[in-house]
């Protein structure tokens, strides 16, 4: 059966369809942070109903079966679910609900299907412990500066008001941070096969995604650009 790999929390068909949605919410795109949290916190083998994506649905299903499997996804629908209540109510409980919604759905299935709850607990609480914000170094993507100067570390982020965005941050001998670069815009979008592997190329830093196209870069100082003044290309 394949590990749960993505999770994802979005209004239901009819709220969009029917206009029943309260303008100004992407409702995918808010909740994205929390459950990209939940999925960074559950045990990297977890299987749940052995499909490798799970939707929550929230809003109403209609005539819909509330648990749905398909061929590599399930589809959970939660209904009755207040979407224009959810939309006005502050970010700080949005990301709250949309984790008890997780939460509670997750198990219910879970008691339905007989996977091992622990887990899923688990994952809610380590998601509350880190205040719903995590910085995840990506060690993989890391180089050391040429000569053993410092090194750059690659940091993937998680947070409210921003989604995901990835940071190259440069540290010089100590450990201090010298220079710290966007590496894209931040977005409602797990970027991993964005920002796949890295290395140096003609005495810049550089990343390329899954296919090879080169995303990032990072130039190295030279004596007309000090190190205090590391550039992103």
């Amino acid at each position: 059966m394949s590990r749960l790999n993505e999770l994802r929390v979005d209004s239901s068909p009819a709220v969009s369809r029917h206009g029943r949605g309260p303008a100004g919410l992407a409702f995918r795109a808010d909740a994205y942070h929390v459950a990209a949290l939940f999925m960074a916190a559950l045990d990297r083998d977890y299987v749940l109903d052995g499909a490798s994506l799970l939707t929550l649905q929230c809003g109403p299903a209609g005539d819909e079966p509330r648990y749905e499997r398909f061929p590599g996804a399930s589809v959970v629908r939660v209904d009755p679910f207040d979407v224009a209540a959810h939309a006005r109510a502050d970010p700080a409980q949005r990301e709250r609900t949309v984790l008890a919604l997780i939460e509670q759905h997750g198990l219910a299935l879970i008691d339905r299907v007989g996977a091992d709850p622990q887990p899923w607990r688990a994952a809610a609480a380590r998601v509350r412990a880190q205040g719903f914000q995590l910085e995840s170094e990506m060690t993989g993507l890391g180089r050391a500066l040429p000569g053993r100067a410092g090194r750059i570390r690659v940091y993937r982020c998680l947070g409210a008001g921003f989604g995901e965005r990835w940071e190259a941050r440069v540290l010089d001998r100590s450990g201090t941070v010298i220079a710290c670069h966007p590496m894209r815009a931040p977005a409602a979008l797990d970027q991993r096969d964005w920002f796949k592997r890295s290395a140096w190329e003609a005495g810049a830093f550089v990343v390329r995604q899954r296919l090879g196209q080169r995303v990032f870069s990072l130039a190295l100082p030279t004596d007309e650009v000090p190190a205090h003044c590391w550039s992103a290309l």
